[in-house]
């Protein structure tokens, strides 16, 4: 046993942190009208976690994928994950929280964490809908 609590694909994402932080560099580069950033929020560090998504779109298309965040590793390995695959166009197949924890080995236990990362991204994804949908989700059917 190697005593090690974070599992390969957790400590990876850990590691790296890549989309960690604010808009990225190449958030002032591109200045086309078509742009739209939109961001999304939730959890309080007092309670210990608190997770930002800032999505950078032409349309549908996520250009870049941010986030920040205060939490466990298992927390920002989770985000750095999801910001991973927005960006590989991934989007419509991200799953929920239990997904994510099997899908990397996040231990059940941290799945209330899990569960703010979630209305984060969801925050985030709203914002993201084409205004058309967003009317016909105002509809009464």
């Amino acid at each position: 046993m190697s005593g090690d609590l974070l599992e390969p694909q957790v400590r990876r994402l850990f590691a790296s942190l890549r989309h960690a932080g604010g808009r990225g560099a190449r958030a002032e580069v591109d200045e086309s009208p078509d742009i739209r950033i939109v961001d999304g929020e939730a959890g309080r560090e007092q309670r210990g976690t608190y997770v930002r998504f800032t999505l950078r779109l032409r349309g549908a298309e996520v250009l870049e994928a941010r986030y920040q965040a205060y939490g466990c590793p298992h927390t920002l390995a989770v985000c750095e994950w999801l910001a991973e695959q927005l960006e590989a166009g991934g989007w419509d197949s991200l799953g929920n929280p239990a997904d994510w924890c099997r899908t990397l080995g996040v231990p059940i236990v941290k799945l209330g964490r899990l569960l703010v990362v979630e209305d984060a991204l969801q925050a985030a994804l709203q914002k993201a809908a084409p205004p058309s949908a967003m009317a016909d989700e105002n509809v009464v059917k």
